[in-house]
């Protein structure tokens, strides 16, 4: 049978929305399908769906999650086009129902590898460190490992953490962390839910190297007013929610402040520091075709002491207006007009060190998805960004960097999937075009390509394979060990320095056993012919061309991942095995990152009163680092005291030769809830762990001793929150 006698089989459709009942928020991955066929579907990240049938009488049932299942009868004539929007309820989850839902999960037809469907209801219930951090709670999936206790940062598969796109509603995020990443900049509370690549994105994505983190946000409750206030030992949050025209729109408010400077007074210690972010969102119906939302999320970090002369300020500022609109069943529209703002400000005393660095980015992007068939969808789009970047570092003597560039990008892509009776294919391109005028007029044009082949072994059980490959046109200026990296500095490829580069190559293998437990494999193989390193020994006199050092990488592991769902009980078991090296120069060295093995260990379960009791077990082989050999004086003679001085000096092994002690720790977290409170006790390291952080030598004692900086010790928090 030819595709186009196959489409004519095609000869009904039917599309439309599905919404959460009480507060008509859209649900995303809703299992659409008419009873007795093989006819199905799931919705989007909008809540759309659509799904083409043959002439008939059928039953279509809705299915999701936590949601009590709805069935409809219709009949469907030949060319006829119907609408049908569909709000289900929640229900209590049993046993049975998990069971049902894992095994369509199984066998939806997401062809994605390496793709996580976070869900922030899943992660809140994991042990958290003061508040509920999104992206901390992160560093538990499958080939994500982490750095230090001080940092949420995420190093995929091999990768910086420089190499991850962060979406936020379509907002490039460029720091989404607060103190040197030691809290992620997102409550939990406002996520409706998040798409993961650890490797082998789409082509929809560009200019990163790593991964994709795409965050879309809650819309906010369409038919009445809801506050959740929390407050614990460090922070305080509170969120509203509420219609502004009932059933037509909506709005959520967020705003959390921590209080370190007032809290730890109490003990006696100065420490200057605090945060705000706040986050507002609201969105309007256009009819029952389309929506249009505003987004606003303003972050703010203030480290300010007087008393030596220090002042470091750093935040975010991003804005964005987004519309959705299905121009025809078959014919769906997204646009954002996004800004992103991130900088930060340094001053040590007075002016002897100064550094102040943005990057600001407009961009407009637009997405288009075409569904010729059931079996045949289309996706398109362009993407056009208008960047600025400032980079000026001043010391006292005479050394002064100064970067400021403006590039313009313009990128486009085209990706069409095709199902069959057992595989699945999906196919693209991604054409990026950027021009700078710094240091010299440039253009690039790297012209990346994306393949990913899904094939079932059976209903429960598939194959995945996929390959790549991901330009990068930013460079974050890192040095490559930071214990806790306050700092982001971006600036773009120009001049004599052209995009980073890597390939993904990735098998997956899936299946669910033992009728609810979900079992996959992936390894994979990363190879980067292009990375920037930050020079440190970079000559200020000619930075343009030695501010950053040229050099290759590698990766390769796999990852597994094992989950067990059965009512209120979660368990979820996670083994990294990854090995990273870059090559610069005539030296080639393991990354600090570079964690051989990585185990995590999540339970929750229901525990005694009506309360829940989650469990986190963490075991990771330790990090490298560089030994100090010896140490010697460098003496010189200073005329005006007509007197030698002298500096000492360090001789080091061969670099990050050495590794630190292995890395465990248990956290334990209770939670009740008493009417509209919600009590939850938070015990961060509960056996008191002390984990190495880093090496270093009190040289008032001769010979010097070498002393052990730990990271975190044991934190117990009371965090109470109140509903109303």
């Amino acid at each position: 049978m030819g595709f186009y006698s196959f489409l004519y089989l095609f000869n009904a459709l039917i599309s439309g929305y599905v919404y959460d009942y009480q507060t008509k928020e859209p649900l995303i991955g809703c299992n659409i399908y008419l009873e007795n066929t093989t006819y199905g579907t799931t919705t989007n990240k909008e809540g759309y769906y659509l799904l083409q049938v043959p002439e008939g009488n059928y039953t279509i049932i809705f299915s999701y999650v936590g949601y009590s299942e709805e069935k409809r009868e219709i009949s469907f004539k030949k060319n006829e086009i119907l609408k049908l929007n569909v709000y289900l309820k929640r229900s209590s989850l049993t046993l049975k129902e998990v069971l049902v839902e894992s095994r369509k999960s199984a066998i939806t037809k997401e062809v994605g590898i390496s793709k996580q469907v976070i869900t922030p209801k899943e992660f809140k219930t994991f042990p958290q460190l003061f508040s509920s951090d999104f992206f901390r709670s992160l560093q538990v999936l499958p080939g994500v490992l982490m750095a230090t206790d001080f940092s949420s940062a995420l190093y995929v598969r091999g990768g910086g953490s420089d190499q991850n796109l962060i979406l936020l509603d379509g907002i490039n995020i460029y720091n989404p962390h607060h103190l040197g990443g030691f809290l992620g900049t997102l409550p939990t509370e406002i996520v409706k839910q998040a798409d993961f690549y650890t490797g082998g994105f789409p082509a929809e994505y560009g200019q990163k190297l790593s991964s994709v983190l795409d965050i879309t946000l809650k819309e906010g409750n369409k038919f009445k007013r809801n506050t959740n206030f929390e407050i614990n030992n460090l922070l305080t949050k509170i969120i509203f929610e509420g219609p502004l025209l009932k059933e037509k729109s909506s709005y959520i408010f967020a705003f959390r402040r921590s209080y370190f400077d007032k809290f730890l007074k109490i003990f006696k210690i100065n420490f200057p520091y605090y945060f705000w972010e706040t986050f507002f969102k609201a969105n309007y119906e256009i009819g029952q075709r389309g929506k249009v939302f505003y987004t606003n999320f303003l972050t703010y970090d203030n480290f300010n002491f007087p008393e030596v002369n220090i002042v470091f300020r750093w935040g975010n500022y991003l804005s964005s207006l987004s519309a959705l609109y299905s121009l025809s069943p078959k014919l769906f529209f997204k646009s954002f007009l996004t800004f992103s703002n991130y900088y930060y400000y340094i001053n040590f005393y007075k002016n002897l060190v100064f550094v102040d660095n943005w990057i600001k980015e407009l961009s407009l992007k637009s997405d288009f998805y075409y569904y010729f068939s059931q079996n045949h969808t289309l996706k398109f789009g362009l993407e056009g960004k208008l960047k600025s970047f400032y980079y000026n570092t001043k010391i006292i003597g005479g050394i002064k960097y100064d970067i400021l560039g403006s590039p313009k990008d313009l990128a486009f892509y085209l990706s069409e999937r095709s199902d069959f009776k057992k595989f699945i294919v999906e196919m693209g391109l991604r054409q990026e075009n950027s021009f700078t005028s710094y240091y010299t007029e440039r253009w690039y044009h790297p012209l990346d390509f994306r393949l990913s082949l899904k094939y079932f072994l059976s209903e429960l059980a598939n194959l995945k394979l996929s390959a790549g490959s991901y330009s990068q046109l930013l460079c974050a200026l890192l040095p490559e060990f930071q214990p806790i990296p306050f700092l982001y500095v971006w600036i773009p490829t120009f001049g004599p320095y052209s995009p980073q580069k890597a390939y993904h190559y990735i098998f997956g293998f899936e299946t669910f056993f033992f009728e609810n437990i979900n079992f996959s494999l992936e390894p994979y193989y990363k190879y980067y012919p292009l990375i920037y390193e930050y020079n440190e020994m970079c000559d200020p006199f000619t930075i343009e061309g030695t501010i950053l050092k040229k050099g290759k990488a590698k990766a390769y592991g796999f990852d597994i991942l094992i989950k067990k769902e059965a009512g209120n009980f979660l368990a979820y078991l996670t083994y990294s095995y990854c090995w990273a090296k870059n090559y610069f120069d005539k030296f080639s060295y393991h990354p600090f990152y570079d964690r051989r093995h990585n185990f995590n260990l999540v339970l929750f379960l229901p525990f005694f009163f009506k309360s829940n009791l989650s469990l986190k077990f963490a075991f990771y082989t330790g990090t490298p680092y560089t030994e100090v050999l010896s140490r010697y004086r460098y003496f010189f003679y200073k005329y005006i005291i007509d007197d030698w001085r002298y500096f000492w000096f360090e001789e080091l092994a061969e670099k990050n030769k050495a590794r630190y002690p292995h890395y465990h720790r248990l956290d334990l977290s209770w939670e009740k809830e008493v009417k509209r409170f919600k009590i939850r006790i938070d015990i961060f390291n509960l056996y008191n762990q002390k984990n190495f952080l880093f090496y270093y030598y009190d040289y008032t004692y001769e010979p010097p001793i070498r002393k052990i900086f730990y990271q975190l010790p044991i934190i117990p928090s009371l965090s109470i929150e109140y509903v109303f």
